[in-house]
């Protein structure tokens, strides 16, 4: 049994069926019987997966809490085993009608293990993973803050040198952590990064699960991060992932994750210094990742679409056209491990259809133009009214229709152009931190079918969503420049138009106002 060697389990299990008919009921050991029946075959279930193991130990864990009742002194554990059973069988099968009764069991067992029981905090524990599970399926709010509640119960009961204190803080921090990403109260944010960093003092170099600790300390810091943009936060979650990586050697089944980790850091605190050295060690460790992630790996089009981003934006940076044609071929791999139904198909097509894109602006080839279109046009159906990414996707089919209306000359797309702009203007009202992007991108295409057309209230709106892109481009805003002289460049059009005096001289003030913001080294 301690090999693990499968004729040991089976064996096992006979000789408990042997025993159980000694036991016939009525019998003061049958109970026992069950039970180490039970246990044997969850033993044996968990070795091979044989759903007929986990049915029959769920029997037979029934029949022994039948024979333990209210008052019985092992009812407690009866409880605890029927229901890690049923949990057991909802991790393989999902069924959350299992897990429902799982927590009722795990209620009731904690019910006879009141304060000052032994037990206690394991059912507390308990209760807490079932809970969690839970609100991982169905988002329930209140299932989470009772898993918090009941944390923190578990945590008084293991107090400074308890064994499995650490455990304790580890998991009423992710739980706070959970709660953040839900509802983004900074508090609980804050408490989840010192209750990691307290967990991390009590699992030294040596202790099994010091890695796991390093990796969810950096991953608070991380989004706190993303949420506060303090760069000392970014830093320290940098090394914290650093740390884990050396802790997660080859051959261990977590490097392939701190890798990631510590690519998505490196990749942040490009975007925000900027040091090509951090983009190109994040490309490596992203390179070093999808190794570990070959076809049929769960995580390999997350690792294609991460290394694809990473190039895509070197390319960006440098470039180098190389970068861009890999990271195509990249973002078209992660799309064919994204087929109709999966849930980031959306993602996939936005980011091949940006790439294809840049290439285009970078090349010229038609072709490319016309399949960023179609991508962009394809990851619409899929993101309908009240998806979150609906704006951003009408914003680039928009712009690569334009882009195309630029080149081509068809007025149809132009006209398509601007509808999209209207719409995703629409979907970012007052206080959306883009509204000033789409009121410029509907002004500069009311302009150019202007240009064409020659219709004067294309150049009236143009020129008043300019103006209201402005009042958003305050002073010390990096796009105010670009307002003021679009803003300069549609009065000129119209008073080309119909010679009012006051178009051009508010031009000319306006492209004063521009040039005081622009360096002189600037490229305009």
């Amino acid at each position: 049994m301690q090999q693990g060697i499968p004729s040991d389990i089976d064996e096992s299990i006979e000789l408990h069926r042997a025993a159980l008919l000694l036991h016939p009921s009525g019998h003061s050991d049958r109970p026992k019987s069950l039970h180490n029946l039970a246990v044997s075959l969850q033993d044996r279930f968990t070795k091979q997966g044989v759903p007929s193991d986990l049915d029959e130990c769920i029997e037979l864990n029934r029949a022994a809490l039948l024979l333990r009742p209210l008052g019985h002194f092992d009812r407690s554990h009866s409880l605890n085993n029927l229901a890690n059973s049923f949990q057991a069988r909802f991790t393989h099968r999902g069924v959350l009608s299992d897990l429902d009764e799982c927590i009722e069991l795990h209620r009731a067992a904690l019910l006879l293990r009141p304060p000052g029981h032994s037990d206690r905090s394991h059912t507390l524990n308990n209760l807490v993973a079932s809970l969690q599970d839970r609100f991982n399926q169905r988002g329930i709010l209140s299932d989470l803050d009772e898993c918090i509640e009941l944390n923190r119960a578990a945590l008084l009961l293991r107090p400074p040198g308890h064994s499995s204190r650490s455990h304790s803080l580890n998991n009423l921090a992710n739980s706070l952590g959970n709660r953040f990403n839900q509802r983004g109260v900074p508090s609980d944010l804050d408490d989840c990064i010192e209750l990691h960093r307290t967990a991390l003092l009590l699992r030294p170099l040596d202790h099994p699960d010091r890695s796991h600790t390093l990796n969810n300390l950096a991953n608070g810091l991380g989004n706190r991060f993303n949420q506060r943009g303090i760069p000392s936060d970014l830093d320290e979650c940098i090394e914290l992932h650093r740390a884990a990586l050396l802790l997660r050697p080859l051959g261990h089944p977590d490097r392939s994750h701190s890798l990631h980790n510590l690519a998505v850091s490196l990749q942040d605190r490009f975007t925000q210094q900027g040091v090509p050295s951090d983009l190109d060690e994040c490309i490596e460790l992203n390179r070093a990742a999808l190794l570990l992630r070959p076809p049929g790996h769960s995580g390999r089009s997350h690792t294609l679409n991460n290394l694809a981003n990473s190039l895509g934006n070197r390319s960006s940076q440098r470039g180098v056209l190389s970068d861009l044609d890999e990271c195509i071929e990249l973002h078209r791999a992660a799309l064919l491990l994204r087929p109709p139904g999966h849930p980031n198909r959306s993602h996939s097509l936005h980011n091949l259809a940006n790439s294809l894109g840049n290439r285009f602006n970078q090349r010229g080839i038609s072709s490319d133009l016309d399949e960023c279109i179609e991508l962009n046009q394809a990851a619409l159906l899929l993101r309908p009214l009240g998806h979150p990414d609906r704006s951003h996707t009408l914003n680039n089919l928009a712009n690569s229709l334009g882009n195309r209306f630029s080149h081509g000359g068809v007025l149809s797309d132009l006209d398509e152009c601007i509808e999209l702009h209207r719409a995703a203007l629409l979907l970012r009202p007052l206080g959306h931190p883009d509204r000033s992007h789409s009121l410029h991108n509907l002004a500069v295409s009311l302009r150019d079918r202007f240009t064409r057309r020659g219709i004067p209230s294309d150049i009236d709106e143009s020129i008043e969503l300019h103006r209201a892109a402005l009042l958003l481009r305050s002073s010390g805003h990096s796009d105010r420049p670009k307002s003021l002289n679009n803003l300069a460049s549609s009065l000129r059009d119209r008073f080309t138009q119909r010679g009012v005096p006051s178009d051009l001289d508010e031009s000319i003030e306006l492209d004063r106002a521009a040039l005081l913001l622009c360096s002189p080294d600037h490229s305009n």
